[in-house]
């Protein structure tokens, strides 16, 4: 049943495999048997908990919601309320610490391409040798969290360390960034693990893979980039997503602060 269930999650909900399973993972064990009163009273226990973030609450939601839905049962309740957190980027020197302490050439221009395209940590992991333009700066972005390919531009930094990169490979293996031993695509856990190293010959704080991502787009905005563009380039669906980045910005906000505050 459970295997069903995950099938209903892909295929009707159209849900990516892994929030399927997130969601999946959030239901107790014998979920599968649980009637529809037992499902209702879960739901309330986990509302009324405070040892479950705002967000873990809303995951529970569509998890319960949807396995309702599955067994045919009733639920007609609102989602809760989530409370957004700021988004975490990396101050501009410590990203200089970081790159400094870069020798591996797969590392650096995994890292450098990550920081001038904001691709999601999965995205770039998944990006193939053939999606890669050098000639025209380009990176055809597929598989994409949206189910929409797009092309993203790639700056020269990061173009300059790919070419070097790609140059002393000496392998047959599609995947862009791999793993050397295992010959496999590169996993997010030993991104992970590589950024964790450096951050600590660095001497700074551990850092993760979106905060690359959330650090691209926290600089584009406060270099005066469109918004439009932005989203575009970060493959957002909705428009807000991307201005958050702005309303986030704390130097943005300093600085228009500084100009505009009336004097009394």
């Amino acid at each position: 049943m459970e295997e069903d269930f995950y099938r209903f999650l892909r295929g009707n909900k159209k849900l990516a495999s892994t929030t399927s399973m997130n969601l999946i993972t959030r239901l107790p064990r014998g979920w599968m048997d649980w009637s529809e009163d037992r499902l209702h009273e879960f739901y309330f226990e986990i509302l009324d908990s405070n040892r479950h973030s705002s967000s873990s609450k809303h995951s529970a939601h569509y998890a319960i919601k949807y396995l309702c839905e599955f067994k045919g049962y009733k639920f007609d309740y609102k989602p809760p309320r989530v409370h957004h957190k700021r988004r975490q980027s990396i101050e501009p020197e410590n990203v200089w610490k970081i790159l400094d302490k870069i020798e591996n050439d797969r590392d650096l221009a995994l890292i450098l391409t990550h920081l001038y395209t904001g691709l999601r940590p999965t995205e770039i992991l998944a990006l193939k040798k053939e999606d890669l333009d050098l000639d025209k700066g380009i990176i055809i972005v597929k598989n994409t969290k949206t189910y929409q390919d797009r092309i993203v531009p790639i700056h020269k930094k990061p173009m300059m360390a790919l070419r070097k990169y790609i140059a002393k490979r000496i392998d047959d293996c599609p995947s862009l960034f791999y793993s050397v031993r295992e010959k496999t695509p590169m996993t997010l856990y030993a991104y992970r693990f590589a950024l964790k190293k450096y951050c600590k010959k660095a001497g700074i704080k551990r850092v993760t893979p979106y905060q690359l991502r959330h650090t691209f787009a926290t600089q584009f905005i406060e270099n005066g980039g469109d918004v439009l563009i932005l989203k575009s380039i970060m493959g957002h669906s909705n428009i807000k997503t991307t201005e958050g980045y702005v309303h986030e910005n704390t130097r943005m906000i300093m600085k228009g602060y500084e100009k505009a505050c009336p004097e009394f």
